[in-house]
Parts: structure tokens; C-alpha cells; sequence
């Protein structure tokens, strides 16, 4: 759901055995969605990009990723904003996964 300072966070990140997130944003009068693939996770929480949740700065054991809809970061555009281009993106990995 959407908080009161018009962002979104999505917690609870961790390095765990998946191949993706997905990250689904409720708004009152909208609907976001980002997938993000397991790497890219990983990479921008061990860049800072996304915040460890518990345990400051020095936190290993959990993420979070805090997004404004309307100011995405621009490493995140490519993962979705609509709802629609996130399913697109969801047929797109799981096809992948699946040839694997």
C-alpha cells in the first residue's frame, strides 16, 4: 500500500532461494508493479541503492526497497511501473526459466 509520504516499500528482501521479485504497489486510484530479477536485488543492495532493512547500514540479513511512483529511480523503469508491463515481463522470465 501506498504510505503517507507517497512511496511504496517493499521489505523483507533477502538472499534467499527465488529467481524474482515482484513488487506489487497499491495506490487508492492506481496500480504498480515491478519484477525484479533475483541479480539485480542482490546487486543494488550491495550498491546501496536499496537499503538494508534491519540493523542500519551495517544489516545483512534483509532489505528494503523504497519507491516514489512518480520518481522512479531510472534503474528501476526497466522492471515495470505499469501493472501491464510487469505481467509482460513476468511471461517473459518465467518462459526463460522454464527453457532452463
Amino acid at each position: 500500500m501506498l504510505w503517507k509520504n507517497g512511496s511504496y516499500k517493499f521489505q523483507q528482501l533477502r538472499d534467499q532461494n527465488y529467481e524474482f521479485v515482484i513488487c506489487l504497489g497499491i495506490s487508492p486510484f492506481d496500480v504498480h508493479c515491478w519484477v525484479l530479477p533475483k541479480t539485480v536485488v542482490m546487486q543494488k543492495w550491495e550498491s546501496g541503492e536499496i537499503g538494508s532493512q534491519h540493523g542500519g547500514r551495517a544489516g545483512k540479513d534483509t532489505a528494503w526497497l523504497t519507491v516514489f511512483p512518480d520518481n522512479v529511480p531510472k534503474w528501476l523503469q526497466a522492471f515495470g511501473g505499469k501493472l501491464s508491463d510487469a505481467i509482460t515481463l513476468v511471461h517473459r522470465i518465467t518462459e526463460q526459466v522454464s527453457r532452463s
